[in-house]
């Protein structure tokens, strides 16, 4: 499947009377799904941690909690549908007498998980990267069922304390990656890589506040996941309390941020200043911090973010006062990140010139009453291709992520020749353009990029 989103103008040619908005997930009407009401949560649940769905399983959840006088401790829990979970008592670690849910207790500061089922040793298909007693440094861990951890080695892997939410994705040429914090660098963003999880390349710094950023806002860690040619990420936004003078800031709340990349090192902030998933207002559950796991979870029809939130904001050990924390969940339909809006006056884009692969084109787009989208191909010099122009076809109208355009004489994309494609909307929220290949199975987070 070859596709065009819009986090940036690189593949078009052509932008006229759209306008860019930021999408945001809806949160879902149930939250908080978990709370910290277990007596060895003692009322906190962090998300340094992630959700995985498991292929015709469960989902799975691995979040943090934090242990007087200080020791992060790692909690399991699982859901057949994402909404309902269930915290599963184990024999692995015991607190007075009592089984718990907890499946790692050595201090695992910033645990991030995957499933990496491109492993084809069964026994290490889950792994886990955290900052680990009794060093703090990062460390791997793996496991045949994401319950019981083995250290990978006994010494760490990357010799830095990450002191943060850490990401971990595997990339499609089959490195892991990892997103931490050093020190010396405060709160920015630094990405480690490896081909073998033992060898890891020295960690670079890949995002920083930026130049109109106030002096409030700091980047407390970023999640990432691989989406066809890119990684999206979610990153931590520390609002810092003005008021706070000096170093170490400890006062404020988070949110999160919606971030990409073409190749994991140079990310971009879609919208910066603007949250894509905001903390909680007024009284909500979730109004003092709200931190995502480390990646979304991708279903068929739909994007889930999972995050925690708390009626506390970040303070000093604001981890061990009295508050309400819980897992919240909000959702996006596919692509529907960033949308390029037309008014009443049509608008106009143009990709730039490539050759297609053949197959039916789509376009997701929510069209309102009275709107429209039309398209036409055209040849690599912008002129007109005989059958595939606008009027060979009917517009498409309503609110569908995968709109069919077809033509009177054509119903699939020429093959063999440069092309490109011309959209003209009125009214319309447009997210994606898409071809499929016949007999490909189009799953809408792998994809090529066209230009």
């Amino acid at each position: 499947m070859q596709k065009v989103l819009f986090f940036d103008y690189r593949e078009l040619e052509v932008v006229r009377g759209f306008t860019r908005r930021l999408q945001h997930p809806a949160k879902c009407r149930a939250n908080p799904l978990l709370v910290a009401d277990r007596p060895w949560e003692h009322g906190n649940l962090q998300l340094y941690g992630s959700v995985v769905k498991v292929p015709h399983g469960p989902f799975q959840l691995w979040y943090s909690t934090v242990q007087a006088p200080w020791c992060i401790r790692l909690g399991y829990a699982e859901s057949e549908d994402g909404l309902t979970w269930e915290r599963p008592r184990l024999d692995l670690y015991r607190e007075g007498g009592r089984r718990t849910n907890l499946v790692l207790t050595q201090d695992v500061h910033g645990a991030a998980v995957i499933l990496d089922q491109a492993d084809p040793d069964p026994a290490g298909r889950y792994k886990l990267v955290a900052g680990a007693a009794p060093s703090g440094c990062v460390k791997l861990f793996r496991s045949p069922d994401g319950r019981a951890w083995r250290e990978l080695t006994r010494d760490p892997q990357i010799p830095f304390r990450p002191d943060s939410p850490m990401a971990f994705l595997r990339t499609a040429d089959g490195r892991y990656a990892t997103h931490h914090r050093v020190a010396r660098w405060s709160r920015r963003i630094c990405r480690s890589e490896s081909f073998d999880l033992r060898h890891w390349s020295e960690p670079r710094m890949v995002l920083e506040p930026g130049p109109v950023d106030p002096p409030q806002v700091q980047f407390y860690g970023m999640g990432a996941a691989p989406y066809g040619p890119y990684e999206i990420g979610t990153l931590w936004i520390f609002h810092t309390d003005e008021e706070e003078m000096g170093g170490g800031h400890m006062k404020g709340y988070q949110d999160a941020e919606l971030t990409y990349s073409r190749n994991g090192f140079a990310w971009h902030r879609l919208e910066p200043g603007t949250p894509f998933l905001p903390h909680g207002r007024g009284g909500a559950w979730d109004r003092g911090n709200l931190q995502c796991a480390s990646q979304p979870v991708f279903l068929a029809d739909e994007i889930r973010y999972y995050y925690m939130g708390t009626d506390m904001r970040h303070q000093r050990h604001w981890e061990l006062e009295p508050q309400t924390s819980g897992l919240g969940m909000a959702r996006l339909k596919p692509d529907r990140f960033l949308a390029l809006e037309a008014g009443r006056g049509p608008a106009e884009l143009m990709t730039v010139a490539f050759t297609p692969e053949g197959g039916q084109v789509f376009v997701n787009a929510a069209i309102a009453k009275g709107g429209w989208v039309k398209a036409e191909l055209l040849d690599d010099q912008g002129g007109p291709l005989r059958g595939y122009r606008e009027t060979d076809g009917a517009p498409v109208t309503g609110d569908s992520v995968a709109h069919r355009l077809r033509w009177r004489k054509a119903e699939t994309a020429p093959t063999g020749q440069r092309v490109r494609v011309r959209l003209r909307a009125r009214q319309a929220k447009v997210y994606s353009l898409y071809l499929a290949p016949p007999g490909e199975e189009m799953v809408y987070h792998r994809f090529k990029g066209i230009a």
